[in-house]
Order: C-alpha cells, then sequence, then structure tokens
C-alpha cells in the first residue's frame, strides 16, 4: 500500500484524538499522551512531505533532516517534540509529571497552525 495525502491526514488525526481520549479517561499513562501528539505531528509532516514531493522520509533520521531543510519553521519544535517523545517513553521522569504533556501539546499545537491541512 502507498499511503496517500489522506491516510496522513487520518493517521495524524487519529493520534490526536487518541491522545484526546487518553487524557480525557486517564490520569496516568503519561508518556503515551506525549507519544501520541508527536506521531500526530510526524503524520502531519509526513502529510506536508507527500503533498509537495510525493515520498515521505523513510525514518526518523531522514525525516529530522528533510524537516529542518525543507520546513525551517516548525524544526525547532518538532525536534523538541520528538525528543520528548523519546523520553517519555524511556525515563519514568516523564511519565509521572503533567507538565510535559501540557509541553508537548502546545508544541503540536504550534505545528498544526505552520502545517494545516488543505
Amino acid at each position: 500500500m502507498n499511503p496517500t495525502p489522506e491516510w496522513y491526514m487520518r493517521q495524524s488525526e487519529y493520534n490526536r484524538h487518541f491522545y484526546e481520549w487518553l487524557h480525557a479517561h486517564r490520569s496516568d499513562l503519561l508518556d503515551w499522551k506525549v507519544t501520541a501528539l508527536f506521531y500526530s505531528a510526524l503524520h502531519r509532516v509526513n502529510y506536508w512531505f507527500i503533498t509537495r514531493t510525493g515520498r515521505v522520509p523513510k525514518n526518523h533520521l531522514v525525516r529530522n533532516r528533510r524537516v529542518e531543510n525543507e520546513l525551517p519553521q516548525v524544526f525547532n519544535v518538532y525536534r523538541d517534540l520528538y525528543f520528548m517523545s523519546l523520553r517519555a517513553r524511556y525515563r519514568d521522569g516523564y511519565r509521572t509529571d503533567d507538565h510535559y504533556r501540557r509541553l508537548a501539546l502546545d508544541l503540536l499545537n504550534q505545528i498544526e497552525r505552520e502545517i494545516p491541512f488543505q
């Protein structure tokens, strides 16, 4: 299957809705909340790439480089959210401190403003 721009849009929205469900129903699982927000951003970035170039990066390293070169207006925000998702999954403090969830949500909101779905 070759994903389409619509597929990436739905995936981004799916991850955002997953975050919203988690936030409404679980006071814990902060690592999953941050991770869902990051993957919403990742699929939004992939949406941008596929609509502009017809292809998406194959892995995080390539995607991060392309975001830096082709989407400099969101690079710092995207990179911060990427590293937050890694820390959320692998460092206990991110599993217990709601500050990081709020910060990740703010970062995703910034990316959504810069990369709207058309």
